[in-house]
């Protein structure tokens, strides 16, 4: 199945990620890596981050994971579990031909998927010590997880604080399973990329959304 990854960003050293449902900053540089990241991918979210945000998110397919019903829309997309939102995140990401999803948030949906997570871009702010009622509170053992790269930005006139972006994988990746003739029926272009979106890439090369942060971030 597509892969699993996380985009947060949290205070340091306090690891805070929100306070009443608000980010606590402004980082017009970093919320332009997330665009860039997470554009044409499905999202998986909670319904406090989507109400944060006000409105689905444009060319992605927002999966809302909610107790409460939402209407379903173009790309807004109802979970009422999170097998459901799992399930969802697969059968878009198929068919967009993307072999990852993106987790986006709040803390308790962190939580919920963070044994699926393959890979996470995370974003440390430095703040110093601030207040706040949601955290992204994980170590990164060195023996579970491998950081590929990191990049440090200094405030500036869209950016609130320095910050730093960095890009970690498991070193064991969590591979899930579904019945292949579930998906080969339903669409001729599984078929054909099958192999690349179960296997992922060969051995040695990056997958494409990491050359394309790459890109990015060498361009900022």
């Amino acid at each position: 199945m597509p892969s699993a990854v996380t985009v947060v960003a949290r205070s340091y050293p306090d690891r805070i990620i929100g306070i009443e449902n608000q980010l606590p900053w402004h980082l017009g540089t970093d919320l332009k890596n997330f665009k860039a990241l997470t554009q044409d991918h499905a999202i998986i979210m909670g319904r406090k981050t989507f109400e944060s945000i006000g409105k689905p998110l444009p060319r992605r397919v927002n999966i809302v994971l909610s107790r409460e019903e939402l209407e379903d829309t173009e790309n807004l997309k109802w979970a009422r579990n999170p097998e459901t939102a799992l399930l969802l995140a697969d059968y878009y990401s198929i068919c967009m031909a993307k072999n990852q999803f993106f987790v986006i948030g709040g803390e308790n949906i962190y939580g919920i998927f963070s044994k699926y997570i393959n890979g996470i871009f995370l974003t440390d702010v430095f703040t110093g010590p601030i207040n706040g009622d949601a955290k992204f509170d994980y170590e990164f053992p060195p023996n579970e997880w491998s950081f590929r790269y990191e990049r440090e930005f200094r405030k500036s006139d869209v950016d609130d604080f320095d910050f730093r972006i960095s890009y970690l994988v498991r070193r064991k990746r969590e591979h899930r399973q579904r019945f292949i003739s579930e998906f080969k029926a339903s669409n001729p272009i599984f078929e054909k990329r099958w192999d690349e979106m179960v296997n992922g890439v060969s051995p040695g090369k990056e997958s494409e959304i990491e050359q394309q942060q790459l890109n990015f971030i060498q361009s900022l």
